[in-house]
């Protein structure tokens, strides 16, 4: 029979459980305590964080004080910056927030000295050094390289606005494209003028109501002085070391000229193109001093044919040939002149009878009449003499020693590329300006007398004369500056004056008696330079005389065309170019930016340092010593 089992056995016991809820009440217990550990450590670690964060603001913003400090005193102290080396201009200096409370426990040590290059040549840098530290010898340290404003920078500046005691007003529409400053009272009239970059002076600006200021302007600034001529004495050695050191033969005016320098761009590589790094050259030209209207090109106002040796016209001297060859009007009457076109088939006996004895009238208002300026190689029938310059003249007729003038040679060997690939007969009378070429370029040429200028530059120069510069014909640059390319700059810098010549080729001439005519390849002056007129100013010869109708610029009439000018003025004395009667050229000034970023070797600068770069340098182990060691190369 079965049974139930409650009758008989007991019924199974629960296990105990009171030891695991104990533990896990311990779990607890230590969880909310790691918990609450936690919180306290973290919320000290944000506390101490942020203390450090605070004591880093301190420090870094005691740093940036010294800095101000410290570019304010390179600024406006003239011992505060040495040629060499560094000088302490803070020790342990208190700092003083922006409440007027000093800053407890912090100081700054501020340094300064020269860095980077230290000859000028890419311009002048100098760095400001803020060490801050607190009463743990926790530290920031910055450097701020400063660099020196140079005069390139200005597309025009002036010492005084004014031009035999009278005052020069900008007006008439003038367009201003870069930085302008002024020494001088600055006055706009009523015909207006646009200044689309920041506006300077150290006086005031009279008739703001006609001015147009995109960037403002500021008046009452400290005075800006110019170079003077011991700051620039060190560029007669630079140039003399490269063998770029010429001495001209006459130290008076534009009208005595007797030494021209020609900028000559060549294809070395023949790609084509003269624009590579080793492509600039120059020539100089050399007159004696009954040839100056010769080397200047000037027209006389003769009738004369056989006076008139800079200017003539073309003709095809070959039968095999299209080619046309340049023939100066004086050697027109010349027997082998007439031989020479009748022999060669491009006239027949009367038709060369005809040109040969044909007016200077006739011969001047051929629709391809020009002139040259002295020493030309077109002007080889007028150089050379006997058979020798029974020639035209072309681009390659070149005449080392001729009759009017003589070419000065480079004292060094010709690069070979010069004869090899670019067959060029002026190769020994060519200065290499590319170090490559000539190792001891610096890219500055020095005249010590009053030299001419034009051509075509490849490179990066300064000019310095301790006379006049004179404008002889077109300067441009290589690389066009209208595509921001930032190749080519040029400096020009006189002790006196720069001048535009009053030449046949920068005037029209009358060369019938009647309508004046130009005799220039193009009727327009171009000049891409930055210009400094030490003496007085950037002007042009007889700008008050001459035609008044005879070109026009653009849409506007006036006697010599347009100046135009891509670059910058720095000159003591406002110069002129023109009158509202129409004589002169009319000014159309464009700004040059790559001025700024790469101004010419050695350009003077205005003694102001402006921001360049910053740097955080590792307070660890920090030596002021070390770090100007290593900053500054060895000269």
């Amino acid at each position: 029979m079965s049974r139930h089992p409650s009758q008989f056995e007991a019924a199974p016991r629960p296990t105990s459980r009171r030891g695991v809820a104990l533990i896990v009440v311990l779990l607890f217990v230590v969880a909310a305590g790691a918990l609450a550990l936690s919180a306290t450590y973290l919320t000290a670690n944000a506390n101490l964080m942020a203390k450090s964060y605070d004591k880093e603001a301190e420090l870094r913003y005691a740093a940036e004080v010294g800095l101000g400090i410290g570019k304010s005193q390179v600024n406006f102290d003239a011992n505060a910056l040495p040629d060499t080396g560094y000088n302490v201009l803070l020790s342990k200096a208190p700092v003083t927030a922006a409440d007027g409370k000093q800053i407890p426990g912090v100081t700054v040590n501020v340094y300064a000295g020269p860095s980077g290059s230290t000859s000028g040549q890419f311009g002048r840098f100098s760095s400001v050094v803020a060490d801050a530290r607190d009463a743990q010898g926790n530290g920031f340290v910055r450097r701020l390289e400063l660099t020196q404003e140079s005069f390139a920078k200005f597309a025009y500046w002036s010492d005084q606005e004014t031009n035999n005691g009278n005052t020069i007003y900008f007006g008439s529409g003038d367009q201003l494209w870069g930085p302008v400053w002024s020494n001088d009272n600055i006055s706009i009239n009523s015909g207006g003028a646009t200044f689309h970059d920041e506006v300077g002076t150290a006086g005031t600006i009279n008739g703001t109501q006609y001015g147009v200021f995109s960037k403002g302007y500021k008046t009452n600034q400290k005075l800006i002085n110019l170079p003077s001529l011991t700051t620039l004495s060190k560029l007669a050695g630079y140039a003399a070391a490269a063998g770029l050191s010429l001495a001209p033969p006459s130290t008076g005016d534009e009208t005595l000229v007797r030494m021209r320098l020609e900028f000559v761009a060549v294809d070395l590589n023949a790609d084509g193109d003269s624009t590579d790094t080793d492509e600039g050259f120059f020539r100089v030209y050399t007159v004696p001093s009954t040839n100056i209207q010769w080397l200047r090109a000037d027209w006389t106002g003769t009738t004369n044919v056989t006076s008139v040796k800079n200017c003539g016209d073309w003709h095809r001297v070959s039968s095999l040939s299209s080619e046309l060859r340049f023939f100066p009007a004086s050697v027109h009457p010349q027997t082998w002149f007439k031989s020479l076109l009748q022999a060669t088939g491009e006239m027949t006996a009367t038709q060369a009878s005809n040109e040969s004895s044909a007016s200077l009238a006739t011969i001047m208002t051929h629709a391809n009449a020009r002139c040259y300026l002295g020493g030309d190689p077109h002007l080889v029938a007028v150089e050379r003499t006997g058979t020798a310059g029974q020639i035209g003249g072309a681009d390659s007729t070149f005449t080392a020693v001729g009759n009017m003038g003589t070419w000065q040679k480079f004292t060094d060997a010709p690069d070979p590329r010069l004869t090899a690939v670019a067959h060029r007969q002026d190769a020994n009378y060519l200065f290499p300006l590319h170090r490559s070429i000539n190792p001891n370029s610096k890219g500055v040429i020095y005249a010590s007398g009053t030299i001419g200028v034009s051509g075509v530059l490849r490179g990066r120069v300064t000019l310095y004369s301790n006379s006049y510069l004179v404008i002889l014909d077109d300067m441009r640059y290589a690389n066009d500056p209208a595509k921001g390319v930032c190749q080519d700059i040029l400096g020009l810098i006189a002790a006196k004056d720069v001048v535009v010549a009053d030449n046949a080729i920068n005037t029209p001439q009358s060369v019938n008696g009647g309508t004046e005519r130009n005799l220039d390849d193009s009727k327009d002056l171009n000049v891409h330079s930055v210009i400094m007129a030490l003496g007085t100013s950037w002007r042009v010869q007889n700008y008050n005389g001459g035609p008044s109708n005879a070109n026009g610029c653009e849409s506007t009439p006036n006697g010599r065309g347009c100046l135009y000018l891509t670059g910058g003025i720095i000159q003591e004395n406002r110069g002129a170019v023109g009158t509202a009667g129409g004589t002169g050229f009319i000014k159309r000034y464009s700004y040059d930016r790559c001025a700024i970023a790469t101004p010419p070797p050695y350009f003077p600068t205005t003694g102001r340092f402006n921001d360049n770069r910053y740097y955080e340098l590792d307070p660890v182990n920090f030596s002021v010593a070390q770090l100007f060691k290593s900053i500054t190369p060895d000269p």
